[in-house]
């Protein structure tokens, strides 16, 4: 098994390959130029696509801007005109691994002033500018760009790097293949630890003792336990997700969603056990959840769309008997710097380009009882690959 502590580095070429790829795309869409924007502040939202195009991420935490001394702390900004030099302004100093040269670096604890002066200095100011991560600007931050450039125009521009993003360079899926190695050795080990009498805090104490020792990041936990039947109980938290005070009790069922990342790049998957003996409805519902799983994987094919592979694994829950109820009522998506296109609905007509990287997933539920499941696949020029190794069958 390969170390998923060893790390793969993206050459400074591919960084420059992709920042030309984005600007091609922008002309096409008819942009003069675009503001990408992320953020970081020690969370695992929305830095990906500063760190896709320039290899930064910030750790400043978020505060609420203080004009005249701060603003939009916790955010980067790169500047990409369609011609000329990109800028990318930060609010930490650079730790050396950022993918551009030191005179497009910009350091500023007032970022929306410094990347005003930075759309400015590359021409913009009267430009058709396309905002990629337009979601991570708040109502302040995009009203004061706007004030501050009247004569620009703003659209949303996510689908420019989006489309990009999606499909995986070779050294982003040996990236994605070590995440996943990694996530595959934390949920083990939690698993491991979902014994009668444990608590879910402890089950993902488990985990973490052997994530963050490999430099690998928790994103989130789900988790959840109970018991079906004529007494059906159910036990969980959402702030914080393993934050449930009942203990495990023989009998129980339990279930664990984790994702993170390793080197930027995500895990996400998901298994489930029984507490003690396993009861043959237990079975019933956790093997439901991978035959989904396995029929979604099965409808793979370079030139399948997303929606297919979401029907093929949606029609084999029903044909099992059981509802599409659910929280997520998808069949999955993308994964790279985060959650990636394509998301795996019916009606998504993306076709599947080798390359691609897929969360598959699915949880079924009757009567009480519940199973869980989620595994990453490459897509290959043949079907898909699984690259998460975790052990699937704990009964």
């Amino acid at each position: 098994m390969t170390d998923a502590t060893t790390t793969t580095s993206v050459s400074p070429e591919e960084f420059a390959a992709r920042r030309a790829a984005a600007r091609n795309a922008a002309t096409e869409a008819g942009f003069d130029g675009l503001l990408v924007c992320s953020r970081g502040g020690g969370t695992l939202d929305r830095y990906a696509d500063a760190m896709y195009l320039a290899n930064f991420y910030s750790p400043f935490p978020y505060i609420p801007d203080l004009p005249g001394s701060w603003t939009g702390r916790g955010h980067a900004f790169l500047v990409l005109p369609a011609t000329g030099d990109p800028a990318l302004i930060v609010d930490v100093p650079n730790d050396g691994r950022i993918a551009l040269p030191d005179a497009c670096i910009i350091r500023a604890d007032r970022v929306l002033e410094a990347t005003v002066a930075a759309l400015k200095d590359a021409g913009l100011a009267q430009g058709r500018i396309g905002i990629v991560g337009h979601d991570v600007l708040s109502m302040a931050a995009h009203t004061a760009l706007a004030e501050a450039l009247p004569g620009a125009s703003w659209a949303g521009a996510d689908a420019v790097v989006g489309a990009l993003r999606a499909v995986k360079s070779p050294a982003e899926v040996e990236k994605l293949r070590r995440a996943s190695q990694l996530g595959s050795r934390m949920i083990e080990a939690m698993m491991e630890a979902a014994v009668p009498g444990a608590l879910h805090g402890e089950i993902v104490a488990a985990g973490t003792d052997v994530l963050i020792p490999a430099g690998g990041m928790l994103y989130n936990s789900f988790m959840a336990s109970g018991r079906g039947g004529a007494a059906p109980k159910l036990s969980r938290a959402n702030f914080p997700t393993w934050g449930s005070s009942d203990r495990l009790e023989e009998g129980d069922w339990f279930r664990v969603g984790i994702s993170g990342v390793l080197d930027g790049y995500a895990f996400d998957l998901a298994r489930s056990r029984a507490v003690g003996p396993v009861s043959a409805r237990q079975i019933e519902l956790f093997e439901a959840a991978m035959s989904t799983v396995e029929a979604a994987a099965a409808a793979i094919r370079p030139g399948a769309t997303a929606g297919e592979v979401a029907r093929a694994g949606l029609g084999r829950q029903q044909e099992l008997g059981f509802s599409l109820d659910g929280v997520f009522s998808g069949m999955g998506h993308g994964i790279g710097l985060g959650w990636d296109s394509p998301w795996l609905v019916p009606d998504d007509a993306t076709p599947l380009v080798p390359g691609m990287v897929l969360c598959l997933e699915r949880t079924v539920t009757a009567d009480g009882h519940l199973g869980d499941f989620e595994e990453t696949v490459l897509v290959t020029d043949t079907g898909a690959e699984t690259i998460t190794d975790a052990r699937q069958r704990w009964w």
